[in-house]
């Protein structure tokens, strides 16, 4: 399996060319270890295929804000405040969840018609999606299995699929997920904590649109 390390020259080459081809990549960024994929019907299928799994939506990584108001229904009432939320937590380690356009491929959106969003505090990542509109991003793990936390405990059904490895140069000591933030609903709803710290929402949101809700309620 040919291992390439952001950073280095080419690499980002070089991933563009395998994603564009419809492959999957397996790739380290800001959060957990994941699969990256065009966000193409090839690339829906290969990642359905991979993680055995389907009809159901990936997150999407896009570059920028811009990239991302694409992709989002109009809804003028919340729109600054939407914006002030992306300016938060993007780049960085938090997910978004949005209402999406009618027009929005299933896939990308769910079938509840939301589409949960991205912009990575990662300088190779972002190096790579300048280059496309979208790409599609999950945990590297079949369905119902752990998420690895190293390349090591990648699945070897995925390993033996994927185009290349990415990976970081220097390895943080833990890595956690993004935190997941629904902005759908007249309250934001912090879905899962993870990577980014959600006090830095509470300057700006009234404390009553924020709420934290538990996994298990």
């Amino acid at each position: 399996m040919r291992t390439l390390l952001w950073g280095d020259q080419g690499t980002v080459d070089s991933v563009e060319k395998e994603l564009r081809a419809g492959m999957v990549v397996l790739a380290d960024g800001d959060t957990v270890l994941g699969l990256l994929a065009d966000v193409s019907p090839q690339g829906y299928a290969q990642l359905d295929s991979l993680k055995n799994r389907t009809k159901k939506p990936y997150l999407i990584l896009v570059s920028d804000k811009q990239k991302a108001f694409t992709l989002l229904a109009k809804d003028e009432f919340k729109i600054l405040q939407i914006e002030k939320i992306m300016d938060i937590c993007w780049p960085g380690p938090a997910t978004l969840i949005f209402k999406a356009k009618p027009t929005v491929p299933l896939g990308v959106k769910s079938s509840e018609g939301t589409v949960a969003i991205r912009v990575p505090d990662h300088a190779g990542l972002l190096e790579l999606l300048q280059r496309f509109d979208a790409l599609y991003s999950t945990s590297a793990n079949t369905s119902g299995k752990p998420v690895p936390q190293n390349v090591d405990e990648v699945e070897e059904s995925i390993m033996n699929s994927i185009a290349c490895v990415v990976l970081n140069k220097h390895q943080p000591d833990s890595v956690l997920p993004s935190t997941i933030i629904d902005c759908t609903g007249e309250k934001i709803v912090i879905v899962r904590e993870g990577a980014f710290p959600t006090e830095k929402l509470a300057g700006v949101l009234n404390h009553e649109l924020l709420l934290l809700r538990k996994k298990n309620q």
